[in-house]
């Protein structure tokens, strides 16, 4: 079973209401946690259940973003088994968007998975093509073809297109843990929310999780060599705020749907940059 970290989107995924002041993209240094829960299942699927939990910061530093993640999931199956797995995840992203370095570690008892990612990169600008070197696994390397952005550049790109009116967007998305290299990322934008409006809305959460967004959704395609993808790896349907705050997110697994919903959030302070 091969679930994300699902940072892109946090990780990632302007002109916000935030209850801390906005980077000068417009997203928010902010620390949210997010319960995990069962959406809808078809009658295909294997699994019955989930349950867990997501911790997420993203934070804006002088010279760049750090994301961090951690994810402790059970995954229930209709035959009385549980599928565990735990991910932790980090990386620094330059402002520019020409910088990277990441680490992962995924492990599932059930699946006897012990895996650890650590890796860098370096492009001449923003989207442009690269390769990723890994310190682990030693000398593994991927190839990032024109257009690929990074966790927090994905977020801009998507977000941009929502404000200019796009109704369809597609580019490559990379944060290290893809096992293949990059994947190619084709959203919908479906609506405009307002300023309250959108699933489980909490008071609690302030003007940092309560403020407009945008519906989005999302297929991600594995690259096959020149071949155009056909079926998507995932699928994924998510409300994400004009401050970069993705608040309810719904991975569709193939039968299965995953639920992260948004629990609590609050601002992390901004770099004060000379």
């Amino acid at each position: 079973m091969d679930v994300k970290p699902v940072s892109l989107m946090a990780a990632a995924m302007l002109a916000a209401i935030s209850a801390a002041p906005a980077a000068a993209d417009g997203l928010a240094s902010h620390k949210a946690v997010y319960d995990l829960l069962p959406g809808p299942m078809s009658g295909q699927t294997p699994y019955d259940g989930v349950e867990g939990l997501v911790t997420r910061s993203v934070e804006r530093t002088c010279d760049g973003w750090i994301v961090a993640e951690h994810m402790v999931m059970r995954v229930l199956t209709r035959v009385g088994g549980v599928i565990d797995r735990e991910i932790r995840f980090t990386s620094w992203e330059a402002l520019n968007g020409t910088r990277y370095r990441f680490a992962a570690t995924i492990k599932s008892k059930a699946g006897d998975e012990d895996k650890k990612l650590n890796g860098r990169l370096e492009v001449p600008r923003e989207g442009a093509a690269g390769e990723a070197v890994y310190a682990e696994p030693p000398g593994k390397k991927v190839k990032l073809p024109e257009g690929t952005y990074l966790p927090v550049g994905n977020v801009r790109q998507l977000l941009a297109a929502a404000r200019a009116g796009d109704k369809q967007v597609q580019f490559h998305v990379f944060d290290g843990t893809e096992e293949n290299g990059p994947e190619l990322m084709s959203s919908v934008i479906t609506a405009r929310l307002k300023a309250g409006e959108g699933k489980g809305m909490r008071t609690s959460w302030g003007p940092m999780g309560t403020g407009p967004g945008w519906r989005v959704s999302s297929a991600f395609f594995e690259i096959q060599g020149d071949q155009p993808p056909s079926t998507p790896s995932f699928q994924l349907t998510m409300e994400i705020l004009d401050n970069g705050v993705p608040r309810h997110m719904e991975m569709d697994i193939g039968g299965f749907i995953i639920v992260q919903a948004l629990k609590e959030i609050q601002p992390l302070p901004e770099p004060q940059c000379g």
